[in-house]
């Protein structure tokens, strides 16, 4: 079973495909929009979608855009499933990152062809990287080990806080599960050379973002969106409730259930009609609001802070 959702204007179509597939043991999932359906993919985290190419607002192309932008969801395979018949759209569909092309009206079993295809060459894809992981985890972990031994100081890698998909998470666990295990001197380390930062992908460019860069982090179901700069941002698969764990205390507060905020780029603090505190960012255009249940800890963190 994989989940699928489908992203098509005409609800008939969402519901005729829809069901056809749920018959086949798939999890479905529809959205009448493109935004609509961005939201859910970063939601669900699908095995496959299905996209209409012509939809108001945002289209097809401007969705498989959007998500081969995305760390998280850019190596989701699309099916476009669309009534257009001009090449050269279709070539520059083909070319922004999309997998497949079925032309409506489509025949129910030539849509589950197409399916069944992308998916198992997906699931080949995904075992090829485990295997591939794998190997990479155990010399990597030779290699540092043999390093802690010989003296070279690697302590960062326990230091450096970098997002990154399960299996990869796992590779990092490891090695500092072998630098502890390694390390005689029962001593603290010195102290990180650089800030602790995350690794984001942003415009097909990886790079490293420094955690006191961060503006704030909201929440996004299992997933949480991590703000800096100009009103940039990037979804990463980690809860509020993790970051609170990892983040400097006395810099980063939560303020309410959705919401971290950054103390340092704070503009100033306002009230609402019924005299709640509102936050304002530096360069930051949504105002957050402060809970009730919060408002006494911020308070205290934020006099903290100015005191510093």
């Amino acid at each position: 079973m994989a989940k699928i959702l489908i992203i098509d204007d005409d609800q008939q179509i969402c519901r005729l495909v829809g069901q056809f597939l749920r018959m086949q043991k798939h999890e479905i999932t529809t959205a009448t929009d493109g935004e609509q359906g961005l939201k859910l993919a970063a939601e669900v985290v699908p095995d496959l979608i299905l996209c209409d190419l012509e939809m108001p607002e945002l289209d097809g192309q401007g969705v498989v855009a959007a998500l081969r932008q995305d760390a998280r969801l850019g190596e989701i395979p699309v099916i476009f499933l669309s009534g257009c018949t001009d090449r050269g759209q279709i070539r520059k569909s083909m070319n922004l990152g999309g997998d497949d092309f079925i032309t409506k009206p489509a025949r129910l079993p030539e849509i589950l062809e197409a399916v069944n295809a992308r998916l198992n060459r997906r699931q080949k894809q995904l075992q090829q990287l485990d295997q591939q992981l794998e190997t990479a985890a155990q010399i990597f972990v030779g290699i540092i080990h043999d390093l802690n031994q010989t003296g070279p100081e690697v302590r960062w890698l326990l230091d450096t806080n970098i997002e990154m998909a399960d299996k990869q998470n796992q590779i990092i666990q490891r090695v500092r599960e072998s630098l502890d295990a390694g390390r005689s001197n029962p001593e603290p380390p010195p102290a990180a050379p650089a800030p602790a930062s995350l690794l984001i992908k942003s415009h097909n460019r990886q790079q490293f973002l420094k955690l006191s860069e961060v503006k704030a982090l909201m929440a996004y179901g299992e997933y949480s969106n991590v703000y800096w700069g100009q009103d940039q941002h990037i979804l990463f698969r980690k809860p509020l409730k993790q970051w609170e764990l990892e983040l400097p205390p006395e810099q980063f507060v939560r303020v309410h259930r959705q919401a971290i905020v950054n103390l340092a780029y704070l503009d100033f603090v306002e009230k609402d009609a019924a005299g709640k505190p509102q936050i304002h960012l530096r360069d930051f255009k949504e105002v957050i609001p402060v809970s009730q249940r919060e408002t006494p800890n911020f308070n205290r963190r934020l006099k903290n802070f100015q005191a510093r």
